[in-house]
């Protein structure tokens, strides 16, 4: 039975009143994960911030020592002060033992089946799992019922901003100074996912998480920023890349044409790196077993349109 560490970097209301506000169903939907887990024992929850201690976290949670370093401490001009999600990763890695790390952004809350779904996974031999959330209506903001927010089917979303891994792997990955709350965040562990987990999953139709507010981006940072991240990804992708199989990467098992034209287009890739790596292995895609469980005849294909389009059952 594996035992689970998740750590999230809270706010405080003066650094950002919307986040401040988001993170208290992000704070009360892991609790409530936790109590759901048929052993509550074997999952711990953490934060880490800047301050040693802060009131507004409940007691449910572990508080470890403050962050020494964030973004202005590269680009001295800057006044904001996010955090390196290295940093945060490293302050969990050397507070706790437990087996499985997992990592969410702060506005993203999780079902109450959470961890007994992602134990499901880990059974199947999965070490590192991405898992992309569900979008909610704006409506729930400052809504103390999380029933109501649990029975949103809610929207797909493409981001990565919930990371579930095998603690072993940290001493394999290679993470730079990325700050979170500016893109290519989280792209970071993304990659690293998949260079070196033996069963790497990226989960973007599974309702295990949700967040509040049906925005696709959010500009929390500057260009300033922005460029720093982009920068030192792309080093990482440089130092990456020797370990790097193109055919462990999503995407791999679709047809040729396919595959160039979602590298091209998805940010989170480098594209002249997946273009690189596809030719090592001579542009042959992966092999993946198909879903064969259920074929529609033309009759059903109707329905399902009619279904999707018009509602009509």
């Amino acid at each position: 039975m594996p035992s689970f560490a998740h750590i999230l970097n809270p706010v405080t209301e003066s650094e950002s009143k919307n986040l401040f506000v988001a993170q208290v169903a992000t704070f009360n939907s892991c609790i409530k994960a936790k109590q759901y887990y048929h052993d509550p024992g074997n999952i711990s929850l953490y934060t880490v911030n800047e301050r040693s201690h802060n009131d507004f976290i409940p007691s449910d949670f572990i508080q470890l020592p403050p962050l020494t370093r964030n973004i202005s401490t590269v680009l001295t001009s800057e006044k904001l002060r996010l955090p390196f999600l290295n940093d945060i990763l490293n302050s969990l890695y050397n507070n706790s033992d437990a087996e499985y790390f997992v990592y969410t952004n702060l506005d993203i809350a999780l079902m109450p089946y959470f961890f007994t779904t992602v134990e499901q996974y880990i059974a199947q031999g999965h070490d590192a799992i991405i898992i992309n959330r569900r979008r909610i209506s704006n409506r729930f903001i400052g809504e103390p019922n999380l029933e109501l927010m649990y029975a949103e089917a809610g929207k797909s979303h493409t981001g990565y901003d919930c990371f579930v891994f095998r603690r072993s792997l940290m001493e394999k990955f290679i993470l730079k100074d990325i700050c979170i709350g500016a893109p290519p965040a989280g792209n970071d562990l993304f990659h690293n996912f998949f260079t070196f987990a033996e069963k790497p999953v990226l989960l973007f139709d599974k309702h295990l998480t949700f967040h509040i507010g049906y925005e696709l981006d959010n500009k929390w940072a500057n260009m300033n920023i922005i460029n720093h991240n982009h920068a030192v990804h792309f080093s990482m992708i440089k130092e990456l890349y020797p370990y790097m199989d193109a055919s462990r990467f999503p995407w791999s098992d679709k047809p040729f044409f396919l595959r160039q034209i979602i590298w091209l287009m998805n940010p989170t890739f480098h594209y002249p790196t997946m273009l690189r790596l596809d030719a090592k292995r001579k542009f042959k895609k992966t092999h993946k077993e198909k879903d064969t469980s259920y074929k529609p005849n033309a009759w059903n294909r109707w329905l399902e349109f009619l279904a999707r389009y018009f509602y009509i059952e």
